[in-house]
């Protein structure tokens, strides 16, 4: 795992405060410039809560693992929910931008700790690598958000004029989250590397107890295609280790 205290910090911070007032809950995420305006504020109720009110109904011996953590909207609420968390993200920018929101969220005093966060620079897969090359837009273009393993599958309206890769490991779920911790919430947002983490991730669901409760997955038809795979297979195949799936627009939650 990563620790923030070796990552360099981020010299044009814009934050967001993302308060979730039906747990008492406070976070504060680093978005990119592109997102968000600097110092603003979101407050997240029973209306708009979604992911992140399941997120903080985890029960508190489970665990939530965040697959494609992007700039942590979803880590910093497991952070500050008190859940052990493991994140995960490929990028550089991304990883600066997660540390950055964790340190601030600490010094903000909306968590007293950081202990309960494991924090990957990796590619979650379906088998362990040395090295992969990541995708991305160019420093001056941004929009990283798009990165990908495939850059036929980097939807942005206007193309940069360059792409930049970045090697990182690719690792699995199964080797890499301990056997004993009960699972509450998986999400996976890989930009149509879907497939590959569910099939990383089998150890897990075959398990007879500490089964993921929840896999929250995205699922848009022009990035799965054009990453080569099959609309619908990673529904299939969590239905055949009886979850029941509901399709949420752009997403898939998995429940069992």
């Amino acid at each position: 795992p990563i620790s923030c205290n070796n990552i360099p910090t981020d010299t044009a911070p814009h934050y967001t405060i993302a308060e979730f007032p039906l747990y008492n809950k406070t976070a504060v995420v680093d978005y990119a410039p592109w997102t968000a305006e600097k110092d603003t504020k979101q407050i997240f109720t029973e209306s708009n809560g979604g992911l992140y009110h399941q997120i903080l109904a985890i029960d508190p011996g489970e665990i939530f693992v965040d697959v494609g953590a992007n700039i942590g909207q979803m880590t910093m609420v497991g952070l500050v929910s008190g859940v052990t968390t493991f994140a995960f993200d490929p990028l550089e920018y991304d990883i600066m931008k997660i540390c950055s929101g964790v340190n601030e969220t600490v010094k903000r005093g909306h968590t007293q700790t950081t202990e309960n966060l494991h924090l990957f620079r990796a590619l979650v897969g379906n088998e362990s690598q040395t090295n992969v090359s990541i995708t991305r837009p160019d420093d001056a273009f941004g929009k990283f958000e798009q990165a990908s393993l495939f850059a036929n599958t980097i939807g942005v309206a206007r193309k940069p004029k360059s792409y930049v890769k970045e090697y990182v490991p690719m690792i699995t779920l199964d080797e890499i989250i301990p056997p004993h911790l009960p699972i509450g919430l998986v999400k996976i947002d890989v930009q149509g590397f879907e497939w590959p983490v569910v099939q990383g991730m089998k150890g897990l669901l075959e398990r007879k107890a500490g089964y993921p409760r929840i896999v929250h997955y995205e699922e848009q038809r022009r990035v799965t295609l054009g990453a080569g795979f099959k609309l619908g297979a990673v529904q299939a195949f969590l239905e055949g280790y009886n979850y029941t799936c509901k399709n949420l627009g752009n997403d898939i939650s998995c429940k069992k």
